[in-house]
């Protein structure tokens, strides 16, 4: 039960919260509970509208699609309508949020042991699990968005968004400039947020607390430079 109420606490007293799950972390519940939410939102969302569909008005936005022949668009349309990748679908909503939060741990563990750490691996995954209760609000996002706009305008990266993204119009402003302005998602500063507090019980306190929240929000920031350099190498 304890651990069932770290899952709120994390979202209104997060510095109580990581500084006991550096003591005594705890992982199954907050990853039985990210796969849980994210399976029903992946549900809800099945039941209005097709992964085929989101995914292809993806496609149409990208300057690939301007390239493709409508022979090449029918067939990506059905080959995305199979029913293999909507298995796809509702499997990558289950194991998705797992491997992100072991994958985000990993490498936070690593960049910690350099610096110098005080926690083992369990602690630094939980506080990572416990950081990404918050996507709970994008799937609240993606169900309200896939019941109320009209499904030729869901596009299957904008779905969770809670960015300023949404007051910007996609069809006429650059890649680059869209998943910019995409990357500023409430969402994932409040779990930067999130990481920062908890990793900061975690390393060496002979660290000043700008260095521990500058080497959390580094290691960000080099992934959001990565992500962007790919969108802009594809447009």
């Amino acid at each position: 039960m304890q651990s069932v109420g770290l899952l709120f606490k994390v979202l209104w007293s997060p510095g109580e919260a990581m500084f006991l799950l550096s003591k005594n972390p705890r992982v199954l519940v907050p990853l039985a509970f990210l796969s849980l939410s994210s399976l029903l939102a992946a549900i809800a969302v099945q039941t209005k509208v097709q992964f085929s569909e989101l995914y292809m008005n993806m496609v149409a936005r990208t300057p690939q699609a301007a390239q493709m022949t409508e022979e090449a668009k029918a067939q990506m349309q059905r080959l995305m309508s199979s029913p293999l990748i909507q298995g796809w679908f509702v499997g990558a909503a289950v194991l998705g949020p797992l491997v992100l939060v072991v994958v985000v741990a990993l490498i936070y563990f690593a960049v910690l042991s350099m610096l110098g750490r005080e926690g083992g691996f369990k602690a630094v995954l939980s506080i990572t699990a416990f950081a990404f209760v918050p996507t709970i609000f994008s799937q609240i996002a993606m169900i309200v968005r896939v019941f109320t706009v009209p499904s030729s305008f869901l596009v299957l990266d904008e779905l969770g968004s809670l960015s300023p993204a949404t007051f910007v119009d996609r069809d006429s402003s650059s890649p680059l400039l869209f998943a910019t302005v995409n990357s500023i998602d409430f969402v994932s500063i409040w779990i930067l947020i999130l990481l920062v507090i908890g990793y900061g019980f975690v390393m060496r306190k002979s660290l000043s607390v700008a260095s521990r929240a500058t080497a959390t929000v580094a290691v960000f920031m080099i992934y959001q430079a990565i992500k962007l350099g790919f969108v802009a190498l594809q447009s």
